[in-house]
């Protein structure tokens, strides 16, 4: 197991994969009944489509809000990475800024698509640290109990 010494001397531990999957699929659960919901009650401009509706800028915006807000907020974490004891830090294993959350957000889709043909190809697979967290300067790691 890695584990990654900060400058307090507090070592934290990156989250495997399979957590980190397990998290995304729960947001992503959440965000597509939000706007599954939103869909329904709400009359969309071009009903032929099923992708590319006017609409589609809302999700896009509900998605960056939730996980840019989340992962900025005080418990550093999605609702998915709460439940299963993940949180997002930076290099100091302090909060993400907005600013460094909205281009984790706009730049996951380009990691997955890295992470997908590596694995098409036969390569390694990173374990911990995928485009969007270098990116970032970020990781994700189960969360540090504070024992009192």
């Amino acid at each position: 197991m890695q584990a990654i010494y900060l400058k307090s001397g507090e070592r934290v531990v990156p989250a495997s994969l399979r957590m980190r999957a397990i998290a995304f699929i729960i947001d992503a659960v959440l965000i597509v009944t939000i706007a599954a919901i939103a869909d329904y009650y709400t009359v969309s401009s071009n009903e032929a489509t099923f992708v590319w509706k006017p609409e589609t800028l809302i999700y896009i915006v509900l998605g960056w809000l939730y996980f840019a807000g989340a992962e900025t907020s005080a418990v550093q974490a999605t609702l998915g990475k709460y439940l299963l004891g993940l949180q997002v830090v930076d290099k100091h294993n302090n909060r993400l800024t907005f600013k460094n959350a909205t281009i984790r957000y706009f730049a996951r889709p380009l990691s997955i698509m890295i992470m997908l043909m590596r694995f098409v190809r036969g390569l390694p697979v990173a374990k911990h640290r995928y485009f969007h967290n270098r990116v970032t300067d970020s990781n994700v790691v189960k969360q540090a109990r504070h024992h009192t």
